[in-house]
């Protein structure tokens, strides 16, 4: 899998610089890759976060 990583808050995308793009592929890829029955070959993972409202 070709590392490729986007973040959007609110529809926008938000620029990753190179340090912070290496954390969320190896966080996400580790902790994916720990779990049983995942689809091989892995073509994409999708996340998607919704913050509790206060």
């Amino acid at each position: 899998m070709k590392d490729k990583i986007e973040l959007k808050v609110n529809g926008r995308v938000i620029a990753l610089n190179p340090f912070v793009k290496k954390i969320f592929v190896n966080l996400v890829l580790g902790a994916v890759q720990a779990l049983d029955k995942i689809p091989q070959p892995m073509e994409t993972i999708e996340i998607t976060l919704q913050p509790e409202k206060k």
